[in-house]
């Protein structure tokens, strides 16, 4: 769902884009849109992944996916450039935020004595957008049949797609579906 917004926004920002056809519920570590995100970020033979966009529940399994990274197999962080949220307002973007991992690693790694190197990404996060941030002929046509108050999370995408400039592809970026 929302799919074609997605991914045009993974080429704009220079990526290739990958989608998981994996449910966003439920949302934990272990769920199978976690667990297959990991693995295909984990065993990804050229370390080309290097982005992860997670939209509604795919942005609430993003958060267990860094938690685990940082637990797991913090090295791996680093090879993170973009991390895009998108309708998952219950987490702050501070749960995204890079400082937070580099934190928890940092302790980790202390009682070990092994030194960390700062990790640093690019988080793009928004909530619902407002209806003045969708593009406008898809705002025309969703008020001819819906309500002038019409939820707009669903829409996350467009609007986020509608203020991205065009950019040209180097990574895969590695999208993380919603959960309807």
């Amino acid at each position: 769902m929302h799919e074609s917004p997605a991914k045009e926004y993974a080429r704009r920002k220079g990526y290739e884009p990958i989608v998981l056809d994996e449910p966003g519920l439920p949302q934990s570590e272990t769920s199978r849109q976690s667990a297959k995100a990991l693995d295909a970020f984990l065993k990804d033979p050229d370390q080309a992944v290097t982005a992860f966009y997670g939209f509604s529940g795919g942005g609430y399994n993003l958060r267990y996916i860094l938690i685990h990274l940082a637990e797991h197999n913090p090295k791996a962080l680093h090879r993170i450039r973009l991390v895009v949220v998108l309708g998952s307002p219950v987490q702050p973007e501070s749960e995204y935020s890079p400082l937070k991992y580099n934190i928890l690693v940092k302790r980790m790694l202390a009682r070990k004595k092994v030194e960390w190197r700062p990790v640093r990404w690019e988080v793009v996060y928004r909530t619902d957008p407002k209806q003045s941030t969708l593009p406008k002929d898809l705002l025309d046509n969703l008020l001819k049949v819906l309500p002038k108050d019409f939820d707009t999370r669903m829409f996350g995408p467009e609007a986020l797609l509608a203020e991205a400039p065009n950019g040209i592809g180097r990574y895969r970026d590695w999208q993380v579906d919603d959960d309807c």
